[in-house]
């Protein structure tokens, strides 16, 4: 009898064992996902829940995958699912600590290039080998399980549809439960079902929803249907307005009369004609969108740099914070002397330098499901300074001190209109681990200096993370300097190093402009920098530092940048306060530069127009002059009185949001410049 009731205990402990897979499995998916978002977001939040609940998912769906084979095919699915889940959420970890973003799927052959920058990446692990460690203790576990107390022995047909069932059962349960929190934009439910917006996604559906999303986006396009058609009404002739000869005579009459600005259109163009001639749907939709948008006037400014020689700097990684008249003398007159914009923003988009770039040189926003900048390669860019300028019998030269494969460039930048150079593709300079921004304007000058009238377009590289004194030759070159110039500052050293770093560019333009002096060109020249994105290679801390200030922990003002616009030939600064971001730098400067564009075509406007204010993050986020709403919390920040906006203000905005980046992304999958001037 005893021996009885010790078979039937075992074997209840045995059929005990073979569930083992569930609540181990379930339980690893839920800590993954906990842990990225403490690793990221560092707290759990009311969405938490559903990153919890989808990460049980995975785990239940990986445990019903390891019931059906032997042993052994069961142990490697085993291993090798959850080994893959912990590894890509180190991987994500790792990325977000370098660039300040997700690793989209889309992104993968192009991180590529980035990865290039093995000292960074391995620098990155160092830093967070405690997170890695944690983030790989679920397959620790499970070796230690398999190796003093479970088996992966095949169980029972009931047992294995039990481990199917409880993870469609949660699955259905965890999208049922989406609906708690309502449908409103940017919800849980809408980020599941419509909209896809990867940094919210991450934060409100965690990694494992992100990816399944991330993989639909990428292999449907995330199309979105968002259609604009003309009526009857609409297809009427547009009122009579005052073209730029009237403009001139009414002032040339009348001294004493206000000038008369005519609006920035290009008169070539016709939107209600272009919508009646569109065979494809898209290029209907995008013809009428235009035709239906305000667009700016011009202004004052207009032309002010007309026929100018221009510098035009895409500088890595500077920020506001970073300029200092004792340490950075010439970035400091750029942005202080000339047109002083003073609540500038740039954000950081999707994938990081590459899509900076892209928004400062063609005034669109970048899609994040593609790569932008590689997708317009193939698309005609008359805006674009290169090609428009040329247009104006421009000479037009583009450098960048880094290797000319990297993101496409010599394609890219050819396509713009730039006779482009890169390290060995033409630039020769010395080769350091960081190359020299001085010693490229050293090497190249002599190619533009003597044209009239030129163009001069450089990517910088010597801001490049990381900065420290082992691995950055920039940091190492003016620490010396840096270190006496930013003396009882207490800066840590990664601020130090950082402003060390810079300091390579404001030599760089403190040579050109000493050249262009003596060349007796500086007068006609007019410079333009701004940055690609914010430092997101300094620590928190180190950024604090530099800002004074916690801005590492703003959703905004992490952003808040700078934008210099400045000639010699200016006699005093002109300080502008409106809100305006890096989409605006193109129309402004082409603008100043009196080139003839349609401002209903571009993402962005010219910030010294009259135009609205308003600033789009990366994850849907957006500032005006009224409020500042934060699609991650939901929370509205009122810069006016509450009284006086409406619920419709804010709803109108966010779905004009939307409608600008989507359109912004088409203007380029569908070639659409190409359309509107008859090269497609």
């Amino acid at each position: 009898m005893k021996n009885q009731i010790q078979t039937i205990k075992l074997k209840k402990e045995k059929h005990a064992f073979s569930y083992w897979r569930i609540p181990f499995f379930a339980g690893a998916g839920i800590y993954l996902e906990v842990l990225f978002h403490l690793a990221i977001y560092h707290k759990l939040e009311s969405t938490s829940i559903y990153p919890i609940l989808f990460g049980a998912t995975l785990g239940l769906f990986l445990a019903a995958l390891t019931v059906w084979l032997p042993r052994i095919g069961n142990e490697i699915i085993a291993y090798v699912g959850l080994t893959a889940f912990c590894v890509y959420d180190i991987v994500q970890l790792i990325y977000f600590r370098i660039f300040g973003t997700f690793l989209s799927l889309v992104s993968v052959g192009g991180a590529g290039n980035a990865m290039d920058f093995k000292v960074v990446m391995f620098e990155k692990i160092r830093q967070n080998v405690g997170w890695i460690l944690l983030f790989l203790l679920p397959v620790i576990a499970l070796v230690l399980l398999r190796v003093f107390l479970l088996k992966f022995d095949k169980p029972k047909m009931k047992i294995r549809l039990i481990s199917v069932a409880s993870a469609v059962c949660l699955c259905a349960i965890s999208i049922l439960l989406l609906n708690v929190q309502g449908r409103a934009m940017y919800s849980p439910y809408q980020l599941f079902h419509n909209q896809y917006v990867l940094e919210l996604s991450m934060n409100k559906l965690g990694v494992c929803v992100t990816t399944v999303r991330d993989a639909q986006t990428m292999l449907t396009g995330g199309k979105k249907n968002v259609t604009f058609t003309l009526d009857d009404t609409d297809m009427q002739p547009d009122d009579v307005t005052a073209t730029e000869s009237d403009a001139m005579e009414a002032t040339a009459t009348d001294t004493d009369a206000a000038p008369a600005y005519v609006e920035q259109v290009d008169p070539a163009v016709d939107f209600k004609k272009l919508y009646q001639a569109a065979e494809d749907e898209q290029l209907k939709n995008l013809s009428a969108y235009c035709a239906q948008q305000t667009p700016t006037m011009q202004n004052e400014y207009t032309g002010m740099f007309e026929g100018y020689n221009v510098v035009c700097i895409t500088a890595e990684s500077l920020c506001k914070y970073g300029i200092y008249e004792n340490c950075t003398p010439t970035l400091y007159k750029i942005m202080n002397d000339g047109f002083v914009f003073e609540n500038y923003y740039n954000p950081i988009w999707y994938h990081s330098t590459i899509d900076g770039e892209f928004v400062d040189c063609l005034g669109q926003y970048p899609c994040s499901s593609e790569w932008s900048f590689y997708k317009s390669a193939d698309t005609y860019q008359p805006y674009a300074l290169g090609n428009a300028l040329n247009e104006k019998g421009y000479t037009s030269k583009a450098y960048h001190d880094f290797d000319f494969y990297y993101y496409n460039r010599s394609e890219t930048h050819a396509n713009m209109g730039y006779d482009f150079k890169a390290i060995d593709y033409g630039l020769d300079i010395p080769s350091y681990v960081t190359y020299s921004d001085y010693d490229t304007i050293e090497a190249v000058y002599k190619e533009f200096i003597n044209e009239e009238p030129f163009l001069m377009y450089f990517m910088t590289f010597s801001g490049h993370l990381p900065y420290n004194y082992d691995y950055n030759a920039m940091c190492l070159k003016n620490r010396e300097e840096a270190e006496k110039c930013t003396e009882g500052m207490d800066l840590p050293e990664d601020a130090v190093a950082y402003i060390a770093a810079q300091m390579e560019l404001d030599k760089a333009l403190e040579d050109l402009i000493d050249k262009l002096d003596e060349a007796g060109k500086l007068e006609k020249t007019v410079f333009i920098v701004t940055p690609d994105h914010y430092p997101y290679g300094l620590t928190d801390s180190g950024y604090d530092a530099l800002a004074g200030k916690n801005v590492s922990d703003d959703a905004f003002e992490k952003h808040h940048s700078c934008l210099g616009i400045w000639s010699a030939s200016m006699e005093e600064p002109v300080h502008v306060k409106k809100l305006c971001a890096s989409v605006d730098v193109l129309p402004t400067i082409l603008n100043l530069l009196g080139v003839t564009y349609d401002s209903r075509i571009l993402a962005g406007h010219d910030i010294l127009s009259d135009s609205e204010e308003l600033v789009i993050f990366a994850d849907h986020s957006f500032k005006t002059d009224k409020i500042g709403y934060n699609t991650k919390t939901g929370e509205v920040t009122y810069y006016v009185d509450e009284k006086t906006v409406l619920q419709s203000y804010i709803d109108d905005k966010i779905k004009e949001v939307e409608t600008k980046l989507y359109m912004s992304d088409e203007v380029i999958n569908t070639d659409f410049y190409g359309y509107v001037y008859g090269r497609k």
